[in-house]
Formats: C-alpha cells, sequence, structure tokens
C-alpha cells in the first residue's frame, strides 16, 4: 500500500496558485465595474437613460439663469407701437405733434404714429372699414360729432369708467354720448358765442339787456354810424343762446326731438321786438361782415361774436375785452350760445399694451398743464370747469372770461337738426320783425315746419338765402 507523504512545499504553492487566482477576479471585478460607471454619462447624453423628469429637478447654472431673467426684462421693456388718427386744423396739429414727442420722450418703450386726415368723413369712412377688418389706429382725435356715427357702428369702444372724467363742462359732456353711454372724451372746446367789448368806449359792461338798452340810448349815434351794440339778427345761430336764456333749449340730445313751440321761444320773439322795434336802439340787416368790421373800425363798441375772433382782434390792436353774453329781457340767466369740441376715441380692437399705452398718451395729453398749454398756442379751450382756478388762468383775463361763458354753453346740436332748425326759425323770425305774424303763431308755425322738413315735406315758403357766414376755424 502506498502512503502519499505529506509535502508542505506542495502546500504552499497550492495557496500560491489560489491568492493569484483570486487577485485576477477581483481585478476583473473592479474593472468591470469602473466600466459600468464610465457608461453611465455617456448613455445618458445619448438618451438611453431618458431620465427627464430627474434632470429637470437639477438647479441650473448661475450663467444661464442671469440670461433668461435679462431675456424677462427685455420683453418687459421692449417698446409698444400705437397709431393716432386726427383730423385737427394745422394750429393744433403742429401742437399735437409736440405734445406727443414730448410724451415720447418721456415713456422711452411707447412709439406713437400720427397720420392726418383732411376731413371728418375721410377719417370716418377709412376708421371704419379697417376696424371691422380688426386692424386701424388704436386712438381717434377728431370732432365729437363723428363719435355717435362710429359708436353704432360698433367700431370704437365705450370708455372705461375709470377713464370718465368728472369736471367736463356740461355743454360737451351733454353731446358725448351714444344711447347714453360714454363713446368719447371730450380734449377742446371751440367755436361759441360771447360778448365783445372795446375798452376805449365801455368801462362797465352792460350785465343784462335793460342795461344794454340804456347804454345804446346814450351812445348811439346813426348819422355818423356809431353804435353801442350791433347782433346778427338774421343769423339762427345767433338767436339760439337767447332761447337758452329763458331757461329752456330747441333739442333734446337723448331723444334727437326738436323743441321750437315754446314758451322759451315767444319769449326771445318778442325781446327781439322790444330791441329792434320798440327801443329802435339797433340797425336792421347788418351782416357778418359789416358788424365784425364795425367792431375793428371802432364804429360798434360791443357785438356778439365767437371766440374764434378774439386772436384777429388782438392783432388788429384793439384794446377789447370779452364777456359772457348779457341776462335776457325778463329773465334770470344769461344765453346759452351753443359749443363745438373734438375728443378722443379708442377703436374697438384696441386690448392689452396697446390700449395701456393709447390711455396713458389720453391722460397725459388731459393734464390741466396741457390743457392750459395748448390753449396759448391754438383756437380752443380746455374742457374742464375747474381750469379757471388755475392761477395763470386767472393771470390771462382775455382766456378766463372765455371760460366763463364756456361754462354757460349748450352742445352743438348734430348737422342734420341744426338745419332744420335753422331753416323753420329764419322765415318765421322775418315775418315776426316785419309785423306778419304775432310771435306765439310763429312760434307754432316753427314747429309745424320743423316736423315738415323733418318728414321730407315742402314747407309753403323757402327761407330766404342767408348771407354768407364766415366758417368756423375748426369745422
Amino acid at each position: 500500500m502506498h502512503i502519499k507523504k505529506y509535502n508542505k512545499f506542495n502546500y504552499l504553492d497550492k495557496l500560491k496558485t489560489c491568492s493569484r487566482d483570486s487577485r485576477k477576479t477581483l481585478l476583473h471585478m473592479i474593472l468591470i465595474l469602473l466600466c459600468v460607471l464610465l457608461a453611465v454619462p455617456v448613455f445618458s447624453a445619448c438618451g438611453f437613460l431618458n431620465k427627464t423628469d430627474v434632470l429637470q429637478t437639477l438647479p441650473e447654472s448661475t450663467d444661464q439663469q442671469e440670461e433668461e431673467q435679462a431675456g424677462n426684462d427685455s420683453a418687459a421693456s421692449e417698446a409698444v407701437e400705437i397709431e393716432i388718427w386726427n383730423k385737427l386744423e394745422p394750429r393744433e396739429q403742429i401742437e399735437l405733434m409736440n405734445s406727443i414727442q414730448e410724451f415720447m420722450d418721456n415713456n422711452k418703450n411707447i412709439k406713437i404714429v400720427s397720420r392726418h386726415f383732411r376731413s371728418e368723413e375721410e377719417l370716418a369712412d377709412q376708421f371704419k372699414a379697417a376696424s371691422l377688418a380688426g386692424a386701424g389706429a388704436e386712438l381717434i382725435l377728431a370732432n365729437i360729432s363723428i363719435s355717435a356715427d362710429l359708436a353704432k357702428s360698433k367700431v370704437i369702444r365705450q370708455i372705461p369708467e375709470e377713464m370718465e372724467y368728472a369736471d367736463i363742462i356740461s355743454g360737451l359732456e351733454e353731446i358725448s354720448k351714444f344711447e347714453n353711454v360714454n363713446y368719447i372724451i371730450p380734449f377742446r372746446a371751440f367755436d361759441f358765442l360771447l360778448l365783445y367789448y372795446n375798452r376805449d368806449f365801455v368801462s362797465d359792461v352792460p350785465l343784462n339787456f335793460n342795461d344794454l338798452i340804456q347804454y345804446c340810448r346814450q351812445v348811439n349815434n346813426p348819422p355818423e354810424n356809431m353804435w353801442g351794440f350791433l347782433f346778427n339778427l338774421y343769423e339762427p345761430e345767433w338767436v339760439l343762446p337767447l332761447i337758452g336764456g329763458y331757461q329752456d333749449w330747441v333739442y333734446d340730445y337723448l331723444t334727437g326731438s326738436i323743441s321750437l313751440d315754446s314758451k322759451a321761444m315767444i319769449s326771445t320773439l318778442k325781446m327781439l321786438l322790444t330791441i329792434y322795434n320798440d327801443e329802435k336802439i339797433l340797425p336792421y340787416g347788418y351782416s357778418y361782415e359789416e358788424i365784425n368790421n364795425a367792431f375793428i373800425n371802432g364804429n360798434a363798441h360791443m357785438i356778439i361774436n365767437g371766440n374764434w375772433a378774439a386772436e384777429d382782434y388782438s392783432n388788429a390792436g384793439i384794446n377789447f375785452g370779452i364777456s359772457r353774453i348779457p341776462v335776457v329781457i325778463e329773465g334770470f340767466k344769461n344765453p346759452t350760445p351753443m359749443v363745438d369740441g373734438i375728443g378722443f376715441m379708442f377703436n374697438a380692437n384696441s386690448y392689452g399694451r396697446e390700449f395701456e399705452a393709447a390711455s396713458k398718451l389720453v391722460n397725459y395729453l388731459m393734464t390741466e398743464e396741457t390743457q392750459f398749454s395748448w390753449s396759448l398756442k391754438t383756437k380752443t379751450l380746455p374742457v374742464f370747469n375747474s381750469i379757471d382756478s388755475l392761477a395763470q388762468v386767472k393771470e390771462n383775463e382775455i382766456l378766463y372770461s372765455q371760460i366763463q361763458q364756456l361754462k354757460t354753453c349748450r352742445g352743438r346740436i348734430n348737422e342734420k337738426a341744426l338745419r332744420v332748425i335753422r331753416d323753420a326759425i329764419k322765415i318765421n323770425l322775418e315775418n315776426v320783425m316785419a309785423g306778419n305774424i304775432t310771435p306765439e303763431d310763429a312760434a307754432a308755425k316753427m314747429q309745424e315746419d320743423a316736423i315738415k322738413l323733418l318728414t321730407g315735406s315742402q314747407i309753403n315758403e323757402s327761407p330766404a338765402s342767408s348771407e354768407e357766414q364766415p366758417e368756423s376755424n375748426e369745422s
């Protein structure tokens, strides 16, 4: 029997062989693990792991955050461009451009493009077509008279409540609504009658027509063509203010109805008969141009004319003053001339940043400073009742006096109705002054004629052609 002897050297050799194998195995495992770890970012970069939700939770770099913040700030400050269409007279057009430039200088992120139109009709037609197509200017500055038509066509938007000004003079406020809703913000007032007097002759301005009659008795000198007062009798727009002096009016702005057969109309006709036929202090037949020239030449101490004439009289070197038209005979109120104006309307498509920019421009132009500045550089007046409380207005006597008359004005009646009123008054007034009809019958006939004119019927007599009146500077 052979017994295998224990050999310690053989045992050690085996141990060494085993250790080498273990080390190799361990090295292999380490290498495999390293390969796996190195492969993870590579696979992720190639989209193999697709752990989007996890990666999105990782914090961004500071540089990236700063770049995005800068981008947001740039978007917020990006300039917004708006367009304003206008129908203004040359002097007002120049002042608008100056005001817009001043506004843009103080609002670098707002750019304003202005477009001028030669007529209200052209502006209204093009704006309606553009707005109905979803385009057009964000803002219009034009005569108040076109706002009703644009509102009816649904191309301008209602004025937001926060932009309705509470201090607008009543004459413009009452013509700024359509179906009792505001669609326009009155901006400037113009074209209204007032009393002019020559300071070289008149020291105490008559407060009522009774005092005016007494003054004329003292100074009238017909052979030398010298008159204390001259009046444009046969132009109905000069007669209409007297009706307001008797606390009534000929037109309802909400319903559009005409009321000529009234106690106020009868009182007005009787007052004219007193002045011309009884007192005989005023001559018949003086046209507008004759009255205007008589005042310039010093042949008339006082006249009634429009506010547009103030600059002409100043340029002519006349030492004149302005006052409200005197209180009517047997009445308690100053007459109420009609006043016209321009205002701002917003496109029905204007919203968002464009509407905010347009609103900001309007708010700037409606400030007292801008209102006063325009009064010095144009033939238009401010629209705020309280504007005469400004020290610079009080110091300007002519401007201050115009504003006092402006506060009593009624809004200018729309042209279609006003044409009917003119025609109905004219022929009947002539017959009253000629003694062919009583004031009571004349008032009833005026109403009858107005209804016929409104319905397209022919009245018995066509009014005699009036002498041409100068076109207003603002119409």
